[in-house]
């Protein structure tokens, strides 16, 4: 299946990535509960047998919303996955890397973003086209209920690079990451390429209408970039907030070199095509080379992956939980190898305290040796979603693209102190399902 996926010009690396979301049934249906190497946390498999899980929301304390890629949104409660959908998206376009993807919810309105087959192009007479939009729904308590169109995207030419994650920021707006869909227009900084086209970006509106928000860093440059809170985007799987600064951080995907995790201030250009990973890796480019929409700044990633995991979301642990080492500290997830990072903020948390391993004085990880001082689990299946749930505890979608179709979702908590005296033994913390 890898070569199928090869020949449609997949770097190797990217295949593998990737594999998950194109082949939703695999070799096997062998799970990957994943291993701690810190012995005072543990693993504890909350549901299993999902098909797909791309992202998830707390409505509360007592109850999750969870995407399945081919339309299903479910509802977990008191721990228990409900037999039915509480919204079955019938007109979704899944191939490849589209379908439902992403999630967010305001205490008021859940939003979801969905690639759809056959749509209408809002003031066209183009018909059944594919598109990316996002919608805003009202939760009743057992079913998603009026939905509202709020966002109308593109979703070609490729099938891959959609982007998807939603969150509402600190400021109650709604942000929206859209990949690049294998575009090269001037977003994707091609000087004489097409227009912005809502490709490669990330997007600030009005959770309401889907308007541009108040002092977006592009408005003065009219009504389409108005929206646009960053560019240069190739691909991202997850974005979330420092509880502490309340800046937007994102993680990016490289072709096959250079995963990113980049602070993203407003008006940010994060180089693609032209720059992935740090400026001084990429011959031949500077930034006067990039396209500078009036507002924009280019800064380098404040840490990179030189060979490219597909790395999918990033979350701050806003929360005490697991004590004052992991507090507000950074997670970070794969889809390819199913590996759980983790990254100490600096004084000033503008970028990631590494001082502790020279190699990485690079802000680049060049091989496995050079990441084991920032990985924290191993083993896991790919890592579409990472989460800080109400009870403080942190919690990972993941799916094994070697099963059937089936993911999981996983909480990682304190061990009890009786298993951790055991588990320090082996160094590892893990609880068997």
């Amino acid at each position: 299946m890898l070569d199928v996926l090869e020949t449609l010009g997949l770097s190797p690396c990217a295949t593998i990535a990737f594999a998950f979301l194109i082949f939703p049934y695999g070799l096997n249906s062998a799970f990957a509960q994943g291993q701690l190497n810190d012995p005072s946390l543990t693993i504890q498999v909350m549901v299993d047998g999902l098909a797909s899980p791309t992202s998830l929301i707390f409505l509360d304390s007592n109850n999750i919303l969870l995407l399945e890629k081919g339309g299903s949104v479910r509802l977990i409660s008191n721990g228990v996955l409900q037999p039915e959908p509480v919204l079955q998206i019938e007109d979704i376009e899944s191939n490849n890397e589209r379908g439902l993807l992403g999630i967010a919810y305001d205490g008021v309105k859940v939003y979801l973003f969905v690639t759809e087959n056959g749509a209408q192009v809002e003031g066209t007479s183009t018909e059944n086209e594919v598109r990316n939009r996002v919608y805003s729904y009202a939760w009743d308590g057992s079913s998603l209920t009026d939905p509202q169109l709020l966002l109308d995207l593109p979703a070609t030419p490729g099938t891959n690079h959609q982007g998807g994650k939603l969150k509402v920021g600190p400021d109650k707006q709604l942000y929206v990451v859209v990949g690049e869909m294998q575009r090269e227009g001037q977003l994707q900084n091609f000087q004489s390429g097409q227009p912005p086209d809502d490709s490669g970006v990330i997007l600030r509106v009005n959770p309401i209408n889907g308007s541009a928000s108040a002092n977006n860093p592009f408005a003065a440059n009219g009504d389409e970039a108005g929206r646009y809170y960053a560019y240069g985007i190739r691909n991202s799987y997850g974005f979330d907030f420092d509880p502490v600064t309340g800046k937007l951080w994102d993680a990016e995907n490289g072709e096959d070199v250079f995963d990113e995790i980049n602070v993203v201030e407003p008006g940010f250009n994060s180089g693609w095509k032209s720059v992935m990973g740090p400026m001084s890796a990429n011959a031949g480019v500077s930034e006067s080379s990039l396209v500078s929409i009036p507002g924009s700044y280019y800064a380098d990633p404040v840490f990179s992956w030189a060979e490219s995991r597909g790395i999918t979301d990033i979350e701050f642990l806003n929360s005490t939980a697991f004590g004052p080492n992991y507090e507000n500290g950074v997670f970070a997830g794969d889809i390819t190898s199913g590996t759980l990072y983790y990254f100490q903020p600096n004084t000033d948390r503008t970028g990631l305290s590494l001082e502790k391993d020279s190699s990485l004085s690079d802000l680049v990880a060049d091989s496995d040796e050079e990441l084991s001082s920032v990985t924290i689990g191993t083993g896991f299946a790919g890592i579409t979603e990472i989460e800080t749930g109400p009870d403080g505890n942190l919690y990972l979608l993941t799916f094994d693209r070697e099963s059937d179709g089936q993911g999981s979702l996983l909480k990682i908590l304190p061990t009890p102190l009786s298993e951790n005296d055991s588990s320090s033994q082996n160094g590892i913390s893990e609880q068997e399902n």
